[in-house]
């Protein structure tokens, strides 16, 4: 299974397919769920790689692969300006999935 990457900073595409990860930079709002699908139609990916804020921009979209695919497992792939927040984003998916605070 390969990796793949969705991202909206070219810093991180260009990271990425220096160690053999492919990808796509997104700059608007269809561009995102044209390439999205593209790679839900591929059987060969087993990891899709989201930058954070085109998952919040596409919370809904996203979550319903999540929560009813089991491939691609789709995974936050912070930037080299973006941080991880306090709160655990996979806390916030289990509670949207599940309905319940952990």
């Amino acid at each position: 299974m390969k990796q793949y990457l969705i991202s909206d900073n070219v810093h991180s595409l260009t990271g990425m397919k220096l160690v053999g990860v492919d990808g796509v930079l997104i700059k608007d709002h269809d561009s995102f769920e044209e390439a999205f699908q593209a790679v839900l139609e591929r059987n060969d990916i087993g990891v899709l790689m989201i930058s954070p804020q085109l998952i919040a921009d596409h919370q809904d979209l996203v979550d319903e692969v999540r929560f009813n695919r089991s491939t691609p497992l789709i995974v936050e792939m912070l930037g080299p300006n973006e941080y991880a927040s306090e709160q655990s984003s996979i806390a916030d998916t289990i509670q949207r999935a599940i309905g319940i605070s952990i």
